[in-house]
């Protein structure tokens, strides 16, 4: 029961006062570090959780870090039992026991109130190096977990105040970057207990009991809000697949599948049918697929209210096969987990939210195309002129935001699942490695279309500066075979991203010239390698290593875009004429300006091209019949269920045609068009379009595109998408929209 003298106001001040003790707790661990992957980039998080180690606060970085280590407090509760003591931290990277991967070291405390545990905390980071066959640890050609680093199950670090040293040697003899992960350790510890005695004021001043039940009230507040917000939206069930390709060991490609049913105020997260865990070292554990799930629920499902895992497991349920490649059991190589198997996790629940979403006009805003879905990043390690080593983790790969039911995505944002991720400073980099940025800039050809376009990616280029044995790269990637930004409502998907190796470039040439290259065709190269999307290489001087990430999804039909937004993405760059009249039908003259009758001219086309190539995935429901009558709710930007004459049933409100039934899926009465991945953007040249295939869905009246995927060539076009529960369609059980 709650304290009854914990009043409205005293809750409102105490729960906003732990959230700033959780946010002081990053600030603080950021500033100790010497890592530029923490205090440049934000790759870390920190956590408050429950004496019973259930979430109630997650910091604003990356999400999925904090979002497990309800496992992990829980895993060390259940293995130190009776051997908790004041002052004691613990420390673990073991996937099995709460971490995400290797590389993500975390250190939990207890923290204690008169002999009795009152409440948990929490920091993780990203190590730039914890060990074994590759810099970096993201282990390209593993196997299983023996050929990867060393995982440590939980263990005191810190006995009663005390550092334990035996268990730090062991650490840090295993690392490359011995005296940043000791910083780095030394930053965790000092950020709990400055966050201890934070938590210990407020004991103080308003006592044991009434800190008890300000815990109880957050995740009674998240559950109430969270349920009731779940509770508005149809029942039924919506369905989202993805990809993610090769797995550090052969070039293969791995399904995701996904179920979201909705019941009441309950989410039901079915992922049976995803493929069997990897040989290589894509896999995430349990923790990993709790982290994908919670990384996309928070920002679009909390997006007002704390972000308390323990209040969330309350409202889901989670339906995994032990043995998957988001659910592997060990021994497999997980050391590329959290941008592949966890990251992927939430791509399709992304997806899946966006439909549903789509059907409550109070979550219209919140439909998002898919950010940028994924990684495309390197470590680079060697010698510096000097000989002392180095290693670094390059965290400048971001790309677009999704476009969004009422504006573009945000160019160059990074990903939705950590918000307050940044690239690092060019001139700290290079200050601190023996490399040369080339260019770095916002890159065209990579968002997807739309509506509401989704934000462009980054492009970037380095090249070794003194380093005089060459630099070895560690290259992963995912969505360099397929396209992972999906968009929403009928919006397209961007490019594919890539690395690129230019050997023997002529950048030197150029820089003696006076010319700064800006794109690989100015800087020329003798020859040029793509890598595969994990791999490594060695660049020699005068080469060249070139990152282009994928932009966001798109929202809605790229021909009904504002022709004048279109002009004005090309003259900042961000579009090209070319792009604009491929994908907008929007014509651009000589000089820049808008062509209005040709960009008439042009979308008139488009359609009509749309209907010649379509071909139709089945019959008309009601031939003729009409479209009128009470609206239920919209699904999508064109779509919409009303209770006409013939029944319960979705139609298009531009056209009026009736496409089927409610409980039906519009896509299997649809105008398919096909669409090769080259069709959207130049750079997907680089990806599988032997494998690969954009599938549009038009409505059959006036060909206007309601939902666009991403799809195997021998994938059914007609599996759906969502099915919505008949009995919610009875009079009076739904508001009009």
């Amino acid at each position: 029961m709650s304290a009854p003298s914990m009043d409205v106001i005293t809750f409102e001040v105490l729960r906003h006062r732990l959230w700033e003790i959780n946010d002081e707790m990053a600030m603080i661990a950021a500033r100790v570090s010497g890592s530029p992957a923490v205090y440049e980039s934000s790759d870390f998080n920190t956590a408050i959780l429950t004496a019973s180690g259930e979430g109630l606060f997650t910091g604003v970085y990356v999400i999925r870090q904090a979002s497990a280590l309800d496992v992990l407090v829980q895993s060390v509760i259940e293995r130190f039992a009776g051997r908790i003591n004041d002052r004691d931290m613990f420390l673990t990277n073991d996937p099995w026991s709460g971490a995400l991967h290797a590389m993500d070291y975390a250190v939990v405390a207890p923290i204690f109130w008169e002999g009795e545990i009152v409440c948990w905390t929490g920091v993780v980071m990203h190590e730039i190096d914890v060990g074994g066959p590759k810099p970096g640890s993201w282990t390209v050609g593993a196997r299983d977990a023996f050929q990867e680093c060393m995982l440590m199950p939980p263990v005191k670090i810190v006995d009663g105040g005390v550092l334990n040293r035996d268990i730090e040697s062991i650490y840090l003899r295993n690392t490359r970057t011995p005296d940043m992960n000791a910083l780095n350790l030394r930053a965790k510890v000092a950020a709990q207990v400055t966050t201890r005695e934070r938590i210990r004021d407020i004991i103080r001043e308003y006592g044991r009991d009434t800190f008890i039940d300000l815990q109880h009230r957050i995740l009674d507040h998240v559950r109430t809000a969270l349920r009731k917000r779940i509770g508005q939206l149809p029942n039924g069930a919506w369905y989202a697949e993805a990809f993610l390709d090769h797995d550090g060991v052969e070039d293969k490609i791995y399904r995701f599948r996904l179920k979201l049913t909705k019941t009441g105020d309950r989410l039901i997260f079915d992922f049976t049918g995803t493929s069997p865990q990897a040989k290589g070292p894509i896999n995430c554990a349990y923790s990993g697929l709790i982290g994908g799930v919670v990384q996309t629920l928070f920002p679009l499902l909390c997006f007002d209210l704390p972000w308390a895992h323990g209040a969330v497991a309350d409202c889901i349920e989670i339906i995994s096969e032990p043995g998957t490649v988001n659910n592997a059991t060990f021994p497999a190589a997980t050391s590329m987990a959290t941008v592949n198997a966890a990251q992927i996790t939430g791509n399709v629940i992304w997806e899946a939210l966006a439909r549903m979403f789509s059907c409550a006009e109070e979550l219209r805003t919140e439909v998002t195309g898919l950010c940028y879905g994924g990684v495309n990043m390197a470590v680079l390690a060697g010698e510096r002129a000097d000989g002392r080593p180095f290693v670094n983790m390059f965290t400048d790969s971001v790309g677009g935001g999704g476009g969004r039911s009422f504006r573009d995505g945000v160019d160059t944002s990074g990903n939705l699942v950590a918000p307050s991720y940044g690239i690092p400073n060019v001139e700290r980099i290079e200050s601190l490695f023996p490399v040369l940025y080339v260019y770095r800039k916002e890159r065209n050809e990579t968002a997807g279309a739309g509506l509401w376009r989704g934000g462009v990616g980054i492009e970037y280029m380095i090249t070794p500066h003194e380093a005089p044995n060459g630099i070895e790269a560690v290259f992963f990637t995912s969505g360099a075979a397929h396209l992972e930004n999906k968009g929403a409502s009928g919006g397209f998907p961007g490019s594919v991203q890539r690395h690129l190796v230019l050997r023997q470039s002529g950048i030197a040439a150029r820089f003696a010239a006076g010319i700064i290259p800006v794109d690989p065709e100015e800087a020329g190269c003798a020859s040029l390698h793509v890598p595969a999307a994990k791999d490594t290489a060695h660049l020699a001087e005068g080469d060249a290593w070139l990152c282009f990430c994928d932009g966001g999804g798109g929202y809605g039909d790229p021909l009904d875009r504002a022709p004048d937004h279109v002009e004005r993405d090309v003259v900042v760059g961000l579009c090209t004429p070319e792009e604009a009249l491929r994908l907008y039908g929007v014509a651009i003259d000589a000089g820049g300006s808008l062509d209005v009758e040709g960009t008439d001219s042009a979308r008139a086309a488009a359609r009509a091209r749309r209907r010649n190539r379509g071909r139709r995935l089945g019959p008309d429901w009601k031939p003729g019949a009409s479209f009128a009558g009470r609206q239920l709710f919209r699904y999508g930007e064109i779509l919409a269920c009303r209770e006409t004459s013939d029944g319960f049933a979705l139609g298009c409100l531009r056209c009026g045609h009736v496409l089927c039934g409610a409980t039906e899926d519009p896509r299997q009465r649809s105008l398919l068009v096909e669409e090769e991945l080259s069709a959207l953007s130049p750079l997907n040249r680089f990806g599988r379009e032997d494998l690969f295939v954009v599938r549009a869905y038009c409505c059959p009246g006036c060909a206007t595109t309601f939902a666009v995927d991403v799809q195997m060539r021998d994938d059914d076009p007609a599996r759906p998408e969502m099915l919505l529960e008949p009995l919610q369609f009875t009079a009076g059980s739904m508001g009009t929209a």
